[in-house]
């Protein structure tokens, strides 16, 4: 029984010794209101006025398709930029996705064959970053379905997406 006296003298030692730390007190006020605050609604779950850029080696209806699907409020209307412009774009912060689809990826579609387009990710801002590849990956897979379907009834080939993160050297 003696513990538990001891015990309770000592966190009423504490509570009186926090009573009289004004500075203390502000601080648990501070991170218990303004901090939880601040953090709930400073990090949007959602993209808004993500930049983005495209890389079009293809210059095909279906890459127009995909280049259109980008826009307002998730999106900044999307740059075409050349393909040795990514990295110094990207390292510059102009973006947070370049989008690159390759030569021939309309008719590698059409073949029935999986082509691959890249991503590229600005992974310094991370909660757009995770959020935003989830979204364009779902956008260019919805467009290539979309595309093959009103050209033909067969199902849609799967469209392999590989996402690079790039890291700012700031």
């Amino acid at each position: 029984m003696s513990h538990v006296a001891n015990i309770y003298r000592l966190g009423i030692k504490e509570l009186w010794s926090l009573a009289r730390d004004r500075i203390m007190i502000a601080l648990i006020a501070y991170s218990f209101t303004v901090s939880i605050y601040v953090a709930a609604t400073a990090i949007p779950e959602t993209l808004h006025k993500a930049p983005i850029a495209i890389v079009d080696e293809d210059a095909s209806p279906l890459s127009n398709c995909i280049a259109s699907t980008f826009y307002p409020p998730r999106f900044k209307q999307p740059a075409r930029i050349a393909l040795w412009a990514i990295d110094v774009d990207m390292d510059r912060g102009d973006y947070t996705f370049v989008l690159d689809i390759p030569p021939n990826f309309q008719r590698d579609v059409l073949d029935g064959a999986s082509p691959a387009s890249q991503l590229n990710v600005d992974a310094t801002r991370m909660s757009q970053a995770f959020v935003g590849s989830s979204y364009i990956q779902q956008m260019v897979m919805g467009e290539v379905s979309e595309f093959v379907q009103h050209l033909r009834s067969s199902p849609a080939p799967e469209v392999e997406l590989a996402v690079r993160a790039i890291q700012s050297q700031s």
